[in-house]
C-alpha cells in the first residue's frame, strides 16, 4: 500500500509539470506542440573570469544544454524539437501523450507549456500625419531632451559601445541608422535564415525604436554607439523559438546560419520593446540571467496596458530587467505618466516557486509622440507612442554609461539609473483620464497595490523619470541627484497632436485568442490558440447548417463596452462588424473604432459602457433557446469550434449564439463549444451541457 501511494505521489508530480493548455490539447488533437522547460544552472556561482566572461557563460550554457540533450535522446526524435544553449529550453512540434508523460518524469524537466507566440499590435500613430524630414544638425527631440542626453555629449556620446535590437527588424539603408550598424555578424533571420543576408524590417516598430537609441539627426541618445539586430517578431507576429534565437544571437553573435558565434562581438545592452500583456511566464527568465551573467544589460518595455494597476507584462515583470514606463502627453507634457503605460505591481515567483509581489515599472522615460526613423522612406521620419518607445531612451542611456565605465555591471547600472532620477517635477495620477476632446477615457488608478504614490519607488513611475545628465553631469559617474531636478519645458518638443481615435478602446482581453488592451500594446506573448480536430472515435456525422440572419441593432455612437472580447478584427467599414459578430460563435455585441484604420472588437458579452470619441457599438440578437441542466464532471471529447474564456454559467447561452453548437464542456475557466457532440466521458472539473433542439 505504501509503494502505491509513494508511485501515486510520483504520478500526480509529474503531471503537475504538464500545463492544462498541453493536457487539452492532448484530449482534443492527441498531439501537442509544448516549450519544454528545463531546471537551470545557477551562473552566479561560476567563478569570475578574468579573460572572458561572455565566453565563460557560453561554456556553462552549451554544458547544460548537451546534459538536457543526453538526458531527452531516447524520447525524442532530433527532427521534433529545436533546442537552445542561451536557457534550458526545447521547443518541440508534435508530441504524443507518451512523449509528453515520459518528460514529465525526467527530473530534469521543470514544466512543460504549449507553445507562446508574440503578438504584435501597431503602436498608437499620428493619423494621417505628414511626412517628416529632418536635416543632419536637427536639434534633439523632446525625449532625448527629456533625459538630459545633450549636456553629456561633450563627455560621452556611446563610442565603443554595441546595443543590440529583439524587433521586428532593421531598415539599415535609414539615413539615421546606417553609419552605425555593425555590419560583421551583425544581423540575424531565425525565419528566413541565410535566404536574407541583410537586415530587413518586417514591419516598421524595429527601425524606429533603433532610431530613438542610435540615430543621428537629433533622433538618438547614443549616436556614436554601434547596433546590431535580430528579427525576433515577422511582421506582426513572432515564435518563441525565433526570440530565444535571437537571444542567443546578443549573446555570442554568428554567421547566418547560426555557426560560428563569437562572444566577444555580443552586445553590451539589448532593447526588447515587446512583452505579454497575461499572466506571469517564466520561460524567458533563463534568457536574461544568462545576459546579466555575461555583462548584458537587458531593458524592456513595461507594457501599454494602463491607466489600470497589475497591468505590468512579461518579461518587463521579472525581477532582475530594467522595466520602463512610459512619459508623455498629447500636449508633450514631459512630466506627465503617458496614459497607456502599464502599473505595477506584478506577481512574479522566486526560485523556490513562491509568488512574491515586486514594484514596476523600474524608471520612466519619454514614450508618447516620438519622432524617429521611418522604415517605409530611408529619410523619412514617423510619430509613435508606447512604452515600446520609452524602453530605446533608456537603453540608449545604459549605452551612455558603458560608454563612460565599459566595466559596469548591471547591478551597478541598476544603481545609477534609479539613484539618479527626477522626482519632484513629475505628476499624480489624475481622478480621471481625458481624450483630447474633452470626454472621459478611464478613471485614474492612483496608489497601485497599496504603494503610496507619493513614495519611491513607485507602481506607477517606478524610481522616477530617468536623467543621464544627472549621472554623468560632469563627465564622471555620479550615483546621487542633482539639488534640484532639471525640468525640461516642453516648448522643446516637437509639434504633436493626439487624435483621439487613434487609439484602441478600453478593453480587457480574456482570452488568449486575440490581443487587446487599453492602448494598443507593441507586443502581447500569447499562447498558440488549439484549434481542436474530430477524433476518429466519433462516430456522429455532423449536420450541415446555415447561420440564421443575425439582426444587429442600430450602432450607437461614442461607446465602448469595457472587455469581454473574443476577437479583433480589422474593417474599415463599421458596418461589417455586423457580419464578423454574426459569424463569430459567443459575439453577441461589437464595438467598432478607427484604430489602426477600422476595428472590430467582438464581444461576448456587453461589459461597462464607458464613452469612447468615434466608436459604434451594437448588439446582435442571434438565435434563442435554451440547454438541458448542467452535467458536473462530465466532458464531451473533441469537436470544438470555439474557445472563450468564461464563467461556466455563460456557456449555455455563448452556446445559443452559434447555429452549429450542439453543446458546451467548461473546463479551467472556458468555455469550449461544441460542433458536435462526441462520446461523454467522466473528468473531474469539467461542467457540461446539451442544447435544446
Amino acid at each position: 500500500m505504501k509503494l502505491v501511494s509513494v508511485l501515486s505521489l510520483a504520478a500526480a508530480a509529474a503531471q503537475a509539470k504538464v500545463s492544462v493548455e498541453v493536457h487539452r490539447a492532448l484530449e482534443t488533437k492527441g498531439l501537442s506542440d509544448v516549450t519544454v522547460l528545463f531546471h537551470s544552472i545557477n551562473l552566479d556561482a561560476l567563478p569570475r573570469s578574468t579573460t572572458d566572461r561572455r565566453t565563460q557563460v557560453f561554456e556553462a550554457l552549451s554544458e547544460r544544454s548537451t546534459v538536457a540533450l543526453a538526458e531527452t535522446a531516447s524520447i525524442l526524435d532530433s527532427s521534433d524539437c529545436q533546442n537552445f544553449w542561451i536557457a534550458p529550453v526545447a521547443v518541440c512540434n508534435g508530441l504524443t501523450s507518451a512523449q509528453i508523460e515520459l518528460l514529465s518524469k525526467l527530473p530534469g524537466v521543470k514544466s512543460i507549456h504549449g507553445p507562446i507566440e508574440i503578438s504584435l499590435t501597431q503602436p498608437l500613430e499620428k493619423e494621417a500625419a505628414p511626412k517628416v524630414g529632418l536635416p543632419p544638425n536637427a536639434p534633439p527631440q523632446w525625449g532625448v531632451e527629456t533625459i538630459g542626453a545633450p549636456s553629456i555629449w561633450k563627455y560621452f556620446k556611446g563610442k565603443g559601445v554595441v546595443i543590440g535590437s529583439i524587433d521586428t527588424g532593421a531598415e539599415y539603408r535609414h539615413e539615421s541608422i546606417k553609419h552605425n550598424w555593425r555590419s560583421y555578424k551583425g544581423w540575424f533571420n531565425p525565419y528566413n535564415g541565410t535566404a536574407i543576408e541583410l537586415p530587413i524590417d518586417s514591419q516598421t516598430h524595429g527601425t524606429h525604436t533603433i532610431g530613438t537609441m542610435v540615430g543621428s539627426h537629433g533622433i538618438g541618445v547614443a549616436p556614436d554607439a554601434q547596433w546590431i539586430a535580430c528579427l525576433g517578431l515577422y511582421g506582426a507576429s513572432g515564435t518563441s523559438a525565433a526570440l530565444l534565437s535571437c537571444a542567443q544571437f546578443m549573446l555570442c553573435p554568428s554567421r547566418l546560419d547560426g555557426t560560428r558565434p563569437e562572444c566577444k562581438l555580443g552586445a553590451d545592452v539589448i532593447n526588447n520593446s515587446w512583452g505579454s500583456t497575461g499572466a506571469y511566464n517564466p520561460w524567458y527568465e533563463d534568457v536574461v540571467a544568462a545576459w546579466r551573467a555575461a555583462g548584458i544589460t537587458p531593458v524592456f518595455a513595461n507594457g501599454n496596458a494602463g491607466p489600470k494597476c497589475a497591468s505590468t507584462g512579461t518579461p518587463g515583470a521579472y525581477n532582475r530587467v530594467i522595466s520602463v514606463g512610459a512619459i508623455g502627453s498629447p500636449t508633450d507634457d514631459p512630466n506627465q505618466l503617458a496614459v497607456f503605460s502599464s502599473k505595477g505591481p506584478a506577481n512574479i515567483r522566486d526560485a523556490n516557486n513562491n509568488t512574491v509581489t515586486i514594484i514596476k515599472p523600474d524608471v520612466a522615460a519619454p514614450g508618447f509622440f516620438t519622432l524617429s526613423s521611418n522604415a517605409l522612406n530611408l529619410t523619412d521620419y514617423s510619430f509613435k507612442a508606447g512604452t515600446s518607445m520609452a524602453a530605446p531612451h533608456v537603453a540608449g542611456v545604459v549605452a551612455l554609461l558603458r560608454s563612460a565605465q565599459p566595466d559596469l555591471t548591471y547591478d551597478e547600472i541598476y544603481a545609477y539609473i534609479t539613484k539618479t532620477t527626477d522626482r519632484d517635477v513629475l505628476k499624480p495620477e489624475p481622478e480621471l483620464w481625458y481624450f483630447a476632446n474633452g470626454t472621459v477615457r478611464a478613471p485614474g488608478s492612483p496608489n497601485c497595490g497599496n504603494v503610496s504614490d507619493a513614495s519611491w519607488p513607485n507602481n506607477r513611475y517606478g524610481y522616477g523619470r530617468i536623467n543621464v545628465g544627472t549621472i554623468l553631469r560632469d563627465g564622471k559617474l555620479n550615483d546621487t541627484p542633482t539639488k534640484k531636478p532639471t525640468t525640461v519645458a516642453p516648448t522643446t518638443a516637437a509639434p504633436t497632436t493626439i487624435t483621439p481615435t487613434t487609439a484602441a478602446p478600453t478593453t480587457v482581453t480574456p482570452t488568449t485568442l486575440a490581443p487587446t488592451g487599453t492602448t494598443p500594446c507593441p507586443t502581447n506573448i500569447t499562447p498558440k490558440p488549439t484549434t481542436a480536430v474530430t477524433p476518429t472515435t466519433t462516430k456522429a456525422t455532423p449536420t450541415p447548417t446555415t447561420t440564421k440572419p443575425s439582426v444587429c441593432d442600430k450602432p450607437v455612437d461614442g461607446v465602448d463596452y469595457y472587455g469581454n472580447d473574443i476577437k479583433s478584427t480589422q474593417r474599415s467599414n463599421s458596418d461589417d462588424c455586423c457580419d464578423d459578430c454574426a459569424k463569430t460563435p459567443g459575439c453577441v455585441v461589437y464595438v467598432w473604432t478607427p484604430w489602426n484604420d477600422g476595428t472590430c472588437f467582438l464581444k461576448w458579452k456587453a461589459g461597462k459602457s464607458a464613452p469612447y470619441w468615434g466608436a459604434k457599438a451594437a448588439k446582435v440578437t442571434k438565435s434563442v433557446g435554451s440547454c438541458q441542466a448542467a452535467q458536473a464532471n462530465v466532458d464531451y471529447y473533441g469537436n470544438d469550434i470555439a474557445r472563450i474564456s468564461a464563467d461556466k454559467d455563460d456557456c449555455c447561452a455563448l452556446c445559443l449564439t452559434a447555429d452549429n453548437c450542439k453543446g458546451y464542456s467548461h473546463y479551467q475557466g472556458h468555455c469550449y463549444l461544441k460542433g458536435e457532440l462526441g462520446y461523454a466521458s467522466a473528468k473531474a472539473g469539467v461542467t457540461s451541457g446539451v442544447r435544446n433542439v
